[in-house]
């Protein structure tokens, strides 16, 4: 009978901290191999013999340590690596590639923070649709007091006052 105490105390009950952080990297990493063998494909089917793609996952790790390494037929089959295209295209179309899933998960990083975000406070329109407007006037007081309570009235109307004196004495 532990467990309807556990979830009261425990915030976040669906998923840890860390595991968010690990599935995030994890995604990032997959995405800049598959860009750098799709640059490397991509390239290899505009400008050079057709595409050419690693045949399992030994062959990708030799392919990739030669793009790292500054080989780019290494752990290709010899027919394969004949059609590559020019070195500094292939690397030029890697790099394309690359850049293209930085921006992208960029910009769904900050989609999917700006979604999930959360200050507990409601915006004006959330305010605005819940309460409605003439319930959001009548109690500006509470909701601001700085500006529209008493004392902030007051100094409003005194501060008024003081302009329409200052025009009167000259």
């Amino acid at each position: 009978m532990t467990a309807p105490y556990k979830r009261r105390r425990d915030p976040t009950p669906m998923t840890q901290g860390w595991e968010i952080a690990v599935l995030v990297i994890g995604l990032g990493l997959i995405m800049v191999v598959l860009a750098a063998l799709a640059g490397i494909g991509i390239t290899a089917a505009l400008f050079g013999g057709g595409w050419v793609w690693p045949h399992g996952t030994d062959t990708i790790t030799h392919t990739l340590g030669g793009v790292l390494s500054g080989h780019l037929g290494r752990g290709l089959p010899p027919a394969d690596a004949h059609r590559l295209a020019a070195t500094g295209l292939t690397y030029l179309c890697v790099g394309l590639c690359e850049l293209i899933v930085v921006v992208g998960g960029v910009a769904a990083g900050v989609a999917i923070s700006q979604r999930m975000r959360n200050d507990g406070m409601a915006t004006r329109r959330d305010a605005e649709l819940v309460l409605g407007l003439g319930e959001l006037r009548s109690a500006r007081a509470i909701i601001r007091p700085d500006l529209y309570g008493a004392s902030a009235a007051g100094q409003a109307a005194s501060r008024r006052g003081a302009f329409s004196r200052r025009k009167e004495i000259s």
